[in-house]
């Protein structure tokens, strides 16, 4: 892929069906890069085991192709900007440059809602900090989406345990609730 006019080997999008979540990573790592599967590092894994927790994903999902689980059960996943790095060092511009191919994709693909892995990207999106921790994010929508927040991956347990069961709740009544503009319950 090319990325800012250089060859660049990235991971390619996955798109969800109508109808269902599109998950938004920060960037792919190179780790999953190299295993061509997305979220392969440490804190990738544990957003597969919670994706697991909250039954988007079966629980005997192999950690090493969930993304492929992902795509079978019709939810699908990109990251804001393609360039593989090991850490978050994007600059802000850069991230604000990933916003429009977002915006498109989900135009394009119409899930029923744009699940952020980590907070940075929603708030590169909102252009202003962002209160919740988790959840529905008031005031924020994509291509007329809403978007939500999945916990970030140092939230101490008894939060993420909240987290989790209101995307259990939000896989159950997908894509109903979220077409008919119910909102389920977030943590401010």
């Amino acid at each position: 892929m090319l990325v800012g006019g250089r060859s660049v080997s990235t991971l390619a999008d996955l798109p969800p069906l109508p109808g269902r979540l599109l998950f938004v990573g920060l960037n792919p790592s190179p780790v999953s890069v190299d295993a061509g599967h997305y979220h392969q590092g440490r804190l990738g894994r544990q957003f597969w085991r919670r994706l697991m927790e909250a039954e988007i994903l079966p629980a005997d999902t192999a950690l090493e192709a969930a993304d492929d689980a992902l795509v079978a059960a019709g939810h699908g996943i990109t990251d804001l900007i393609k360039d593989p790095t090991p850490r978050d060092v994007a600059t802000d511009a850069q991230l604000t440059a990933g916003i429009g191919p977002l915006w498109q994709k989900v135009a394009i693909w119409r899930p029923s809602a744009v699940v952020f892995v980590y907070k940075r990207p929603a708030q590169v999106l909102a252009r202003r900090p962002i209160p919740e921790r988790w959840g529905m994010l008031a005031d924020v929508a994509l291509s007329g989406r809403p978007c939500l927040l999945m916990p970030g991956p140092y939230r101490p347990a008894a939060e993420v345990h909240e987290a989790i069961e209101f995307f259990r709740n939000l896989g159950v009544i997908l894509p109903e609730a979220l077409a008919a503009g119910t909102r389920p319950r977030s943590n401010p």
